[in-house]
């Protein structure tokens, strides 16, 4: 009796095993049959509209056209919520796409105050999130968490390129910096500051002017009654007024008279087609130019034009970085973003070759990409930012200034240019 009994006994647990290993497999079954669901939470309206539409282009670009809104079988959908540039709107709907659409995945913000204002409610609740713009340098260092990301730029690593490229390669000693006066703006324009005075530069005269500021003549009048004392102006600029900036500086006369160098997104494309001539010889350093000779940035610019009938921009750029890092690790786990841990794992690990250059994380989980110096031309009556040189790829930190390595530089249709820079020199970013 004793053996029939421990017999049936273990027909029933071996039938309670099966029960569950078959439960759990039609669960697992049944999300993968769902659809991924990615939120992205950029600006579409305020101050910071062009970033946030620009950066959702370049993602869809990625997961409806080339990934056809589907990874490893598994469908994707995209949410869009508008965060406003507003830190309380940000975090808002950052709870409503976690709690109400049950994302697996944010990508975003834009916006700096935001991803502040987001950062511990994601890290609580291990939302992997990719950050696509928001610079704040604390959010891949002494804030770093888990599960956020950055795809883009840190203050610090975005304009380090660009402070010891004034002053050790172009020899400038006196400058005034023209910054936004909110955290990002702060935060870039003090990490071009510290690489500036490390690779030579003397003196700084810092001008801060309100971000989306149309009006921008309290400020410009400013530099110009130091115009004298002073080598170069730099422009650190986004949003609104980057356009004004320039115009203006043609405006009040300053263009001819001292040279005005910027961040990258200052002389953005998009601004180039209202600002016209006067932004004409600008230098800017930044992350991606839709004139790089490589096959993969024109296979991206060929596809970026027949999808929206235009040339990509650097935010473009931003939002297709954000998607492929989430796609080829999504494709690293056969799409079972369920299991958050072996998702983190295999977004730690991705790496692959972007329009921009070599992409990869580095330890705090923040982008290594390179940095190009570039200038504004007029090819075949089209403005365009030709890139002069390059930078090699490090990250984030402040390690001290950077240092020059092999040059690349490019043009349209794959003609090399004419070095505009006094180093046709890599830098690092």
């Amino acid at each position: 009796m004793g053996q029939k009994r421990f017999a049936r006994l273990s027909r029933v647990l071996i039938g309670l095993v099966v029960a569950i290993v078959l439960s759990s497999a039609a669960l697992v079954a049944q999300a993968q049959r769902e659809p991924i669901r990615i939120g992205l939470l950029n600006a579409i309206t305020g101050p910071l509209a062009v970033n946030g539409t620009e950066i959702n282009e370049g993602t869809r670009l990625y997961w409806e056209d080339e990934m056809s809104g589907q990874v490893a079988g598994r469908p994707v959908r995209l949410i869009i919520e508008d965060s406003e540039g507003k830190a309380d709107v940000g975090l808002t709907k950052v709870r409503k796409l976690v709690e109400s659409d049950r994302v697996h995945l944010i990508l975003g913000p834009v916006s700096s105050a935001v991803a502040v204002a987001i950062r511990d409610y994601v890290h609580e609740r291990t939302i992997p999130t990719i950050i696509t713009q928001a610079t704040a340098n604390n959010l891949t260092a002494e804030k770093a968490s888990p599960s956020i990301f950055r795809s883009a730029m840190s203050s610090y690593q975005q304009e380090a390129a660009g402070g010891w490229y004034v002053a050790a390669k172009l020899g400038h000693k006196r400058i005034a910096v023209v910054a936004l006066d909110y955290v990002a703006g702060h935060e870039q324009a003090d990490g071009f500051i510290k690489a500036f005075r490390d690779g030579g530069g003397q003196s700084v005269e810092k001008v801060l002017m309100p971000l989306g500021a149309m009006d921008v003549a309290p400020y410009i009048t400013r530099v110009q009654d130091k115009a004298p004392q002073l080598d170069a102006v730099v422009g650190i600029l986004w949003g609104p007024s980057a356009p004004q900036w320039v115009k203006a500086w043609n405006e009040y006369g300053l263009k001819g008279k001292l040279p005005l160098l910027t961040l990258g997104e200052t002389v953005n494309e998009t601004y180039l087609r209202s600002v016209g001539d006067a932004a004409l010889g600008v230098v800017s350093w930044l992350s991606y130019s839709p004139v790089l000779d490589t096959a993969e940035n024109k296979r991206f610019v060929k596809a970026f034009n027949k999808r929206f009938r235009k040339d990509p921009v650097y935010n473009n750029h931003l939002g297709y970085l954000a998607a492929k890092a989430s796609g080829e690790a999504m494709k690293a786990v056969n799409a079972n973003v369920e299991d958050k841990a072996l998702f983190l794992a295999a977004l730690r690990k991705v790496s692959f070759e972007a329009p921009g250059g070599s992409f990869r994380f580095d330890e705090k989980q923040n982008a290594i990409i390179p940095t190009y110096i570039r200038r504004v031309d007029k090819v075949g009556g089209k403005f365009q930012r030709t890139s002069t040189s390059s930078g090699s790829r490090r990250s984030r930190s402040g390690d001290g200034p950077p240092q020059p390595a092999r040059s690349r530089r490019t043009a349209r249709h794959g003609a090399p240019s004419r070095p505009r820079s006094r180093s046709g020199k890599q830098i690092s970013s």
